[in-house]
């Protein structure tokens, strides 16, 4: 008789990050939800992380330890999608932990709201102890706009709405992704989500050659698939260590991630026909036309041109532009952003609160 599927598996790729494993693997032991598996990947480690994961299988079962090739880590996450057995996925990247509760009120988000495809919720940024990180924390590896910019995340991006109404909310298909074409991923980190493993693997597998930009391609090919639904807990948290590729943004890391945005627009029209009109896909890249301009007059043009498509828009639709432009301001316009509120805005693509979903 085959044994029953696990209702959550994990995904835990591992290489010489043995300082950080003990509070990566009690806070998956610590889960008030217990019906999981996790599946180790480590590629090969030299630390004494693989030595560790041996001694945890002795006392727990659900642990499943598979040594993969040194490729990376998205290789070892691709490897990993294909052992799935569980109706939801995690990404556990093992410096990272999340709060006894998560596992339980995350599928009880999806249940209430079957649509959805993924449930995400903030993260509380900690360092290397485990305490909520600090300024201090950071300043021999980051500038202090770094500091200022990372210490304002964690919680994840909505399109600009009054305060009062960012509370649990289903975000339809395509809202989340066209966000991502802002420059930046709506979701800080893989680990606060949890991802039907249906959707995860109609995404496919990661790109294993973008470096750390590959989970952004992921994210954006995910969310054009599937809704999400947002709780506004910080229930994941996110450990700072001073070496994560992804804080050092360069114009290498933005232009990959550009032309992930751009490779996703012709499945966009042939999945959503008629959704967008050509000039609102042409308008989606403005703002990484800005941000990788190379000149002050090309930077300005670009500006320009967001400007002269907004006024164009409020031609067509007054009362949806002028509500953007009082939400986002006139910085927003000229960085292109206001482009991609505005679609969501015509076209219904705005977070629902759960209370109105049926």
């Amino acid at each position: 008789m085959a044994a029953p599927r696990p209702k959550i598996s994990v995904l835990l790729p591992s290489l010489n990050s043995r300082k950080f494993l003990e509070p990566r693997v009690d806070s998956l032991r610590n889960q008030t939800f217990a019906d999981w598996e996790a599946i180790v990947l480590d590629s090969h480690s030299t630390d004494g992380s693989w030595e560790f994961f041996k001694s945890v299988v002795e006392s727990d079962s659900r642990f499943q330890l598979h040594q993969v090739s040194r490729e990376g880590l998205y290789a070892a996450l691709n490897k990993g999608l294909e052992l799935v057995a569980g109706e939801f996925l995690y990404i556990a990247p093992c410096d990272d932990t999340m709060a006894p509760e998560f596992f339980a009120e995350m599928l009880e988000l999806l249940e209430r709201c079957p649509e959805a495809g993924i449930a995400a919720c903030d993260c509380l940024l900690i360092n290397q102890e485990g305490h909520e990180l600090r300024t201090e924390d950071m300043v021999e590896q980051l500038s202090e706009r770094q500091i200022r910019d990372l210490l304002k995340s964690g919680t994840v991006r909505t399109s600009p709405l009054p305060i009062s109404e960012i509370k649990s909310n289903y975000r339809p298909p395509l809202h989340d992704c066209l966000l991502h074409f802002y420059g930046s991923s709506v979701y800080f980190s893989l680990t606060q989500l949890l991802i039907r493993t249906t959707s995860a693997k109609a995404t496919g597998f990661f790109e294993t050659n973008v470096g750390s930009a590959a989970d952004f391609g992921w994210l954006v090919r995910l969310t054009s698939l599937t809704g999400s639904i947002y709780l506004p807990k910080r229930l994941a948290t996110w450990r700072f260590h001073g070496d994560q590729l992804s804080l050092r943004r360069d114009n290498t890391r933005l232009a990959a991630m550009s032309k992930m945005c751009q490779n996703i627009l012709p499945e966009l029209r042939q999945r959503y026909p008629g959704l967008l009109a050509p000039s609102d896909y042409n308008s989606l890249l403005l703002p990484y036309k800005i941000l990788l301009a190379r000149s002050v007059i090309r930077r300005l043009l670009y500006r320009l041109e967001a400007l002269a498509h907004m006024c164009a828009t409020l031609v067509t639709h007054p009362l949806t532009t002028l509500r953007v432009f009082y939400r986002s301001g006139f910085r927003e316009t000229l960085a292109g952003n206001s482009l991609i509120v505005s679609i969501l805005q015509r076209k219904g693509l705005v977070p629902r609160r759960l209370d109105t979903i049926r």
